[in-house]
């Protein structure tokens, strides 16, 4: 990897390198060969005046001495001078710039004189600190000596040990004794950068930019031998701790400077100033960041290390303080609620004082705290929810500590263990205990809370009783989980009088929550304590918070914690805490900006879960705590709108605000829309299109309003509009498999109630049903149950209109392809699930436990059940025939097709055999006897009902099952009547002969249905009756009676006449039984007649009603406004289910 370098250190240190490897190469030949050679140094002259000449002058070294010095050397015998020559080379001033030439004359002397090393490296000890307790009085000095020290080292001119050791004492001196005020950084610095490459192989960066630079491989630089590898790794780690612990505190003093800074611009925010105290802090601290990152960066640059950045903004929290004033604005101005209702307000912000109903003789000795206040979080600001998946290790360990210290003060169990029957016969209080107890189970409001807790203070307020009260509200009953709110709010309106008790339980609760959060998931306690139980706990420490016995950032820190490990229990304690506390620590101010950052990372964890069951929990709680009109999406969709006027504000306002109180009103409004502007009514058309953003109940009204626009001619076409839209959501749904399964389901209610107000025909009803059910799906779907319930939910809708009106006959046929899909369904459910089951073992264990998780879901089970009871009918002597497994249902099914293979060939004019008995003669008409309870008739396999031929052709368009050599023979047939067509004069061409049908003048004489029946083999056979049948033949045989007489019935039978033309014949039937079912037929219709008369005349009597009603009000209201300036306007009835509907 390329370096980047300055270049003049480059060039400065090629040449050090250079003279310092042929120093000390020439110093180890030196001390082999000719050190100390006594005849050369008696040789020299060694006088007096001479000797003292040079001394003086080593004690005014300098650069510029050292040539006329080394020259005086070489002529003077200074043996007996050494030490004094090397104290005072010690004790001169030098500078870094001197450094080179003095090396050089200590190298003269070391090649001359073998003690001088020696006697260096003791002058070195002596000024050099080396000691904890020696002081630093000269930096500047220390800093030459340091260096020269180095480079004493690197020339050879001392042995192998004697320089290195004084040098890597005095630096690990510098290191370990200057960890909190950083005076040495300088120092270090300055060495790295002149000798750190010789002596730890640190290649410095560029200080600056003004400096030259050039770009170097590290194999390029020249090496010194003078320090091994070990050496050189050992001096470098050195100065990379100390720069590790510089940098640590440079961090720690930016963070403390970021939450100066929070304070001040908060203060700011919110008084208009900050307080002075806060100013000078933060100016305290911003000075001593600066001087820390100036100190960090410099050392960081000198031992060659790039600077990691700090986390320095100009205030982390200003979005969430932002986030945190919204959130107080809308609640101020009533936008947003923080309590759903004003009931749930009352509940848990009006509490009852005890102290003003009690006499105080009664709750004097428990008022008084002895035991010390529960160890929650106090501020919102100290819970992090940057990086949960960082710090999760940090907060187990803080948990887990937190437990063990408090562990000490809390009760023992066998303190707070339910008393024995002995102590509790003894107690005087016991039945009144029991009658409390009792009263506890039946806590349904806030009224019979109030009134639990002024009894037990008033009868049961000892030690014993709560202990017990104690035990029982740490550990409710885990199947009643509907009490735990009232038992939260009996806690709370007892700690004005037993503050004790409720700190005990606090504590209780929350030392229970931190061994749920430390149990390891596959440990043998963890699967031993059931879910319920915790999910209780935590849904006591919810309602707790929310009546402000647990501080909100208590509450926050709980969250947090399960949030970041959310797998396994988690994910229903998680669930169980959002959906009763987070709406309320998210639409509270001082919660709000925290609570959002924790449900993004409880959004982003949810994508990562394979489980259908835990995703779809953690769907719910997160759309209780983040309604769709708060959703980020939504809003952000609305910010980003170009131009939201206040007509789209309004609009929005008159959709999406609708329900059964105020639908009257807002179709005034969307009346008096200016329809004709295209702008407004595509955004108009569009919100009403828009299901997903109304709750499902509103549905109908937003229905009831368009029909209502749709009574009015100019408005018709909105219905049209509307449904298209609703199918295209529909069809989207169907191509993009799970993604938009909400929006389909609501949109396919939608329609459906669209139906009940007749604005869309039975016929799209069906071909949507049959959609739904025929539309390709992806492979390894058998998980995706959504197409049931959406089924379900319409044919909850639609079947009461659908079953009175001519398309029952449709819907029969429907239910059988329904059947059909449910158990192709299940089947392959339980087929994927089977291995997963818990007796899948080939165990002997007769009874099957289900399993939640592999079982096939009960609420889609249900659906379908009571979806097949409502179709069963009226009748109870006629057992339910529906379809119970697979191989039904695909019988049930081929029935209905071979049906309407052969009534197709039939219309097209074939009359090739269909089975191998053929129907090659005219087959007998029968009639269809027809009962009100068609259902039952369609379970047992009775004579089904066909209102007229047109009704029987469009039941036989439904089925696509025409196979392919027919469709060639069709279009084969007509490409040539089509030719002779063209071919012929324009004589009238002879008509083609179908199948006899019924003469228009005989339709009138006759009131009940007649039809073909496709075998008359099947009317003779006696297991009919038992079997589900789809055919249109009557289920009775033609017997002969017992008697041997039969019975005579007149039928009129129609055959071909002359020129193939119909006539009709009467002959008699032997079947005493017809006769019967013409005249139960004739009394149903009778029936049926009445019962439309009497509801067209009720409807007609309730329209009337309410016009008279509006117009009297409007006559009133003109009257008392000038009726001349405002004339009245016609009042438009509400379309509704209401009444006899």
């Amino acid at each position: 990897m390329p370096y980047t370098v300055e270049k003049s250190w480059l060039e400065e240190l090629q040449k050090r390198v250079e003279f310092q490897e042929t120093s000390r190469l020439k110093m180890v030949e030196v001390r082999e060969n000719f050190l100390d050679n006594e005849k050369e140094l008696r040789s020299l002259d060694s006088a007096l005046k001479k000797t003292t000449s040079f001394m003086k002058k080593i004690k005014l070294l300098s650069a510029a001495t050292v040539p006329q010095l080394i020259e005086e050397l070489s002529k003077l015998n200074l043996s007996k001078f050494v030490e004094e020559i090397a104290s005072g080379i010690i004790e001169t001033k030098l500078k870094i710039s001197d450094i080179p030439k003095v090396t050089e004359l200590c190298l003269a002397v070391s090649a001359m004189y073998s003690n001088f090393s020696e006697q260096m490296a003791g002058e070195f000890k002596k000024i050099l600190p080396v000691k904890k307790t020696d002081k630093i009085t000269n930096v500047a000095k220390l800093r030459v000596d340091i260096i020269f020290l180095a480079e004493l080292c690197l020339c050879g001119v001392f042995n192998e040990k004697e320089g290195l050791q004084v040098l890597g004492a005095v630096l690990t001196y510098l290191i370990q004794t200057d960890k909190i005020d950083f005076v040495n950084y300088g120092l270090l610095a300055t060495v790295s950068r002149c000798v750190g490459w010789q002596i730890a192989n640190i290649i410095p960066i560029p200080l600056g930019d003004d400096n030259e630079t050039v770009k170097i491989e590290e194999t390029d630089l020249p090496t010194s031998s003078a320090l091994s590898g070990d050496q050189k790794k050992s001096i470098r780690e050195l100065f990379k701790v100390y720069y590790d612990v510089l940098y640590a505190k440079t961090e720690k003093i930016c963070s403390a400077r970021n939450k100066a800074m929070k304070k001040v611009k908060r203060q700011e925010r919110s008084r208009g100033d900050a307080a002075d105290e806060e100013k000078a802090k933060f100016n305290e601290l911003q000075a001593e960041l600066d001087t820390l990152r100036k100190m960090t960066n410099e050392l960081s640059c000198a031992i060659g290390i790039t600077m990691k950045p700090l986390k320095e903004e100009a205030s982390d929290d200003e979005e969430d303080e932002a986030a945190n004033l919204e959130m107080g604005r809308q609640l101020a101005e009533g936008a947003i609620k923080l309590w759903s209702d004003e009931e749930t307000k009352a509940f848990y912000a009006d509490l009852i004082d005890l102290r003003l109903m009690v006499p105080k003789d009664l709750y004097k000795e428990s008022e008084q705290r002895t035991l010390s206040k529960a160890k929650m979080a106090e501020r919102i600001e100290d819970i992090d929810v940057e990086n949960i998946n960082e710090s999760g290790a940090v907060d187990a360990k803080r948990t887990m500590s937190r437990a063990n210290s408090e562990k000490e003060s809390t009760p023992e169990e066998s303190e707070a263990a339910v008393p024995t029957k002995e102590d509790i016969s003894e107690d005087r209080g016991v039945n009144k205990w029991q009658k409390f107890v009792l009263d506890l189970d039946h806590l349904v409001s806030k009224y019979s809370t109030d009134k639990a807790a002024e009894y037990f203070v008033s009868n049961l307020n000892n030690k014993g009783c709560r202990k017990r009260l104690v035990k029982l509200m740490v550990e409710p009953p885990p199947t009643r989980i509907d009490v735990v709110p009232f038992y939260a709010r009996l806690i709370a309106t007892l700690e004005n009088v037993m503050p004790d008790l409720t700190t005990e339980i606090v504590t209780q609760l929350l030392d229970k929550f931190r061994g749920f959060l430390q149990q390891k998931p596959s440990s043998s306690s963890a699967i031993a304590i059931k879910v319920e139980a915790k999910m209780v706990c935590v849904m006591m420490i919810a309602e707790l918070m929310k009546f402000g016995v647990i501080s909100r950032p208590e509450g926050l820190s709980c969250l947090r914690q399960l949030v970041y490990d959310l797998r396994g229990h988690s994910v229903e304690m998680t669930a169980t805490f959002m959906e009763s506390g987070g709406l309320y620590l998210y639409r509270h101010t001082e919660s709000h900006a925290k609570m959002k950052r924790l449900l993004e990372v409880v959004k982003a964890k949810r994508e990562r879960m394979k489980d259908q069951r835990q995703a779809m929990l953690i769907d719910n709680a997160y759309f209780t705590c983040l309604p769709p009109e708060d959703s980020k999406e939504e809003r952000l969709r609305l910010k980003f709108d170009e131009e939201d006027t206040p007509m789209k504000k309004f609009i929005r306002h008159v959709v999406l605000d609708i329900n059964d109180t105020n639908v009257d009103n807002h179709l005034k409004c969307l009346r008096r829309l200016d329809w004709s502007d295209p702008e407004i009514s595509d955004y108009t058309i569009r919100y009403l299109s828009s299901t997903w953003l109304l709750p499902i109940e509103n549905l109908q009204h937003l229905a009831s309003a368009i029909a209502g626009l749709c009574n009015l001619q100019h408005l018709q076409w909105i219905g049209m509009a509307v449904i298209d839209s609703t199918i295209q959501t529909i069809r989207i749904s169907l191509e993009n498999p799970g993604n938009f399964n909400q929006w389909a389901h609501s949109a396919a209610v939608y329609l459906a109630e669209l139906y009940s107000f007749e604005l869309c025909d039975e016929d799209l009803i069906i071909q949507i049903l049959y959609q739904l059910i025929s539309y390709p799906e992806p492979e390894n779907s058998w998980k995706d149950l959504h197409r049931i319930r959406m089924i379900c939910a319409v044919l909850e809708i639609v079947r009461e209109f659908i079953q009175k009106g001519p398309g029952r006959l449709k819907l029969r046929y429907f239910m059988a392809y329904f059947h059909r899909y449910y158990f192709t369904k299940k089947e392959a459910w339980d087929l994927e699930t089977q291995d997963k089951q818990p007796n899948s073992d080939g165990g002997d264990n007769n009874e099957t436990v289900p399993d939640m998780e592999t079982s096939f879901p009960y609420e889609v089970e249900i659906a379908y059940s009571e979806m097949c009871r409502k179709f069963r009918g009226k009748k109870k002597n006629i057992p339910n025939r529906w379809p119970k497994n697979l191989k039904e249902a695909q019988d049930a099914v081929a029935k209905v097709e071979k049906k309407f293979k052969g009534d197709l060939k039939e219309v097209a004019g074939e009359h090739s055999d269909i089975d191998d008995g053929g129907m090659k003669d005219l087959n007998v008409i029968e009639e269809d006897d027809e009962d009100e309870d068609d259902d039952n008739k369609y379970s047992e396999g009775e004579q089904e009902f066909e209102d007229s031929d047109e009704e029987r052709q469009r039941g036989l368009s439904m089925s696509n099952a025409v196979t392919k050599e027919e469709d060639d023979d069709f279009q084969r047939e007509l490409d040539r009547m089509m030719g002779e067509g063209f071919r012929q004069s324009a004589a009238p061409a002879a008509a083609v002969q179908y199948d006899v049908t019924l003469p228009a003048a005989a339709k009138n004489r006759f009131s009940r249905n007649i039809k073909f029946a496709e075998d008359t083999k099947a009317r003779s056979s006696p297991s009919r009756s038992s079997e589900m049948d789809f055919d249109d033949e009557p289920s009775s045989s033609t017997g002969v009676a017992a008697s041997g007489r039969q019975k005579q019935g007149r039928v009129t039978l129609m055959v071909r006449g002359k020129a193939n033309k119909p006539a009709l014949k009467t002959v008699n039937i032997d079947d005493g039984e017809l006769q019967r079912r013409w005249k139960e037929e004739k009394a149903r219709e009778e029936e049926e007649r009445a019962d439309m008369k009497r509801l067209t005349l009720g409807q007609h009597r309730r329209i009337e009603m309410e016009e008279e009603k509006a117009l009297l009000a409007q006559l009133h209201g003109s009257r008392k406004n000038n009726a001349k300036k405002n004339p009245p306007r016609l009042q438009f009835p509400k379309p509704h289910l209401e009444g006899e509907w």
